[in-house]
């Protein structure tokens, strides 16, 4: 029972995995933390000018866009030691570095 419940745990883990989109990084020193799809909108965890440094990444779940046609990255952020640092943010695609 112990192990089909193991087994049943990896495959979960697995397939939630496979579901994820890229990983990506902020091309500069200047990427946005926002709370929607607008570079008017900063994340209340990160306004007053604080800024993500190289060292930051995004889990990008879902892609959205305003109604200028400028795409956003939804996902979760993750701090420079892998730790999740803020859920459900946008960024402006143009700011982030993905990876395959």
């Amino acid at each position: 029972m112990q192990k089909t419940a193991l087994i049943l745990c990896g495959l979960v883990l697995f397939s939630t995995a496979a579901l994820a989109g890229p990983t990506c990084s902020p091309s500069d020193d200047n990427a946005r933390i926002l709370s929607g799809p607008s570079a008017d909108t900063p994340h209340r965890n990160w306004q007053n000018g604080k800024r993500v440094g190289y060292g930051w990444s995004l889990q990008v779940e879902r892609s959205a866009h305003d109604a200028a046609g400028t795409e956003y990255y939804v996902g979760d952020l993750y701090d420079p030691n892998g730790s999740l640092a803020t859920r459900k943010v946008f960024v402006i695609e143009r700011e982030w570095d993905c990876g395959p």
